[in-house]
């Protein structure tokens, strides 16, 4: 069902801006945030993303010309300039990674096919759909991210970290434009919540954590009983981070910016100026 454009509900002070921080992975350590749990995670995640943000992109690209309201196109616009910056540093990060472990090429070709397929039998609807669901995904972990990073990498900082902080405050300033867009044309946010919770978070589950159990048992970490007890809780938390919240789109009162959201958006903005300044 169709309806009226939507209005953004980026807040006015919310810049969405397409940054590029000179950022070199060829020094980053083995175990590069708190510990290799964290890490392993962090590169599946990295592994994956590339070919995801090149299928939003695609995906808003096909929307542009139909969007009428001006601000909301120009956040289109930056968010798909955002996006391509994320996937060159992540290609870069990614080059490093299969110097050490190749078979990482693999689940590269495995996702890369079941985008593709979802795509091609995807109706207009679910297609536009697909971006809005995504978005969920990457705006909790970067909330996360953000919210909690010494816990993600207590006091080390390195090239990976500064990725990390740069990518999720890219993230949280566009976490509603998909939403956006999608609204503009669709008022049944179920479609969200539906490719959400039968696309995105099995690929995640059975990609993401595969990948991660991979490399933990590449690294010989996965066998050893100190880790065993870290691994299941971060298996158990992250589960829960990324599946909470999947049918609050169907709230017709729902808001994806909250005070909580601006005042970490401000925060981090500083962090990261602060480093790059």
């Amino acid at each position: 069902m169709q309806h009226p454009q939507s209005q953004s509900q980026t807040p006015v002070h919310i810049n969405i801006q397409a940054r590029q921080p000179p950022l070199n992975f060829s020094h980053v350590p083995k175990v590069w945030l708190a510990n290799p749990i964290n890490s392993h995670f962090m590169n599946a995640l990295s592994i994956l993303i590339p070919a995801s943000e090149q299928l939003v992109n695609r995906i808003m690209r096909t929307q542009l010309d139909g969007i009428q309201e001006t601000k909301l196109k120009q956040e289109v616009k930056n968010l798909i300039r955002q996006e391509g910056s994320h996937w060159q540093a992540h290609q870069a990060c990614n080059t490093q990674l299969k110097k050490v472990y190749p078979a990482l090429t693999l689940f590269e070709r495995i996702q890369k096919k079941c985008l593709a397929v979802i795509n091609a039998l995807s109706s207009k609807a679910f297609k536009l759909a697909t971006p809005a669901a995504f978005e969920h995904m990457t705006a909790a972990i970067s909330k996360d991210y953000l919210q909690n990073s010494q816990r993600w990498h207590g006091n080390k900082q390195n090239q990976a970290t500064q990725l990390l902080l740069w990518h999720s405050l890219e993230e949280l300033e566009h976490m509603s434009v998909c939403l956006d867009v999608y609204n503009s044309q669709y008022t049944n946010n179920f479609r969200v919540s539906l490719v959400l919770v039968c696309f995105w978070l099995p690929l995640t589950f059975f990609g993401v954590f595969a990948i991660q159990l991979y490399l933990l048992h590449k690294d010989r970490v996965i066998y050893k009983p100190k880790f065993w007890r870290k691994y299941v809780s971060f298996w158990i938390r992250t589960t829960c981070l990324l599946s909470k919240g999947s049918f609050k789109y169907t709230n017709k009162n729902f808001k994806m910016w909250h005070e909580a959201d601006q005042a970490l958006y401000l925060k981090s903005l500083a962090t990261f100026n602060k480093h790059n300044s």
